[in-house]
């Protein structure tokens, strides 16, 4: 008896834990894909290699959530969606991605590589989010990050400068606010590659 009413709770309990929150689905964000006519096959700008180490986030970037801000100072986040990776290791990725592309150092590595290099790239998240400012219309994607190109032996400093990005998104729905993200970052990454290419002359 005692097992027969177990068995009926058990049963009841499918309707009490089922949830209705939103599905927050993974998103990626992708480099667009590079022509034949920007392949670089000249000689590297710098006469050596580069790690790229995990980037520092600043206050609320340590984070997976796609953060969304409103009159600029509140911080929040969408249900429906989150990054496939914290925010720093999604932007060290296409940051190796693309100095790859640009081939301004012989080599390029990350954070995890056993390969040693001669320069680093110290990189600082300031700013990753969709600003929809005071209203509520289609928000502004804003990239902001903080770049400190120094040689690995001495530590002494080559270059600091910063790099940024915006774009507005077609429309206030998850898909398009993630393609803003795509726009805003390849900004901010074309940025990264010209400073670069700016101090190795």
């Amino acid at each position: 008896m005692i097992l027969a009413c177990v068995l009926a709770l058990l049963a009841g309990c499918g309707g009490v834990f089922t949830s209705k929150a939103p599905v927050s689905r993974a998103y990626l964000l992708r480099l667009a894909p590079a022509t034949a006519g920007e392949a670089n096959t000249a000689t590297p700008a710098f006469a050596g290699t580069l790690r790229i180490p995990r980037p520092t986030a600043g206050p609320g970037f340590e984070t997976d959530r796609i953060l969304l801000l409103r009159e600029g100072r509140e911080l929040d986040y969408y249900a429906t969606g989150h990054w496939a990776a914290p925010i720093p290791d999604m932007i060290a990725a296409r940051v190796i991605e693309s100095l790859r592309r640009d081939r301004l150092f012989n080599g390029i590595y990350g954070e995890d590589t056993p390969m040693r290099s001669d320069y680093f790239l110290q990189i600082a998240v300031r700013e990753f989010v969709a600003d929809y400012g005071a209203g509520e219309g289609a928000p502004v994607a804003r990239v902001v990050l903080d770049c400190t190109l120094a040689k690995r032996l001495d530590r002494s400093v080559v270059a600091s400068f910063t790099a940024e990005g915006s774009a507005r998104a077609a429309a206030n729905r998850m898909g398009e606010v993630v393609a803003a993200y795509e726009s805003a970052l390849q900004q901010a990454l074309a940025s990264v590659s010209a400073s670069l290419a700016a101090a190795a002359k």
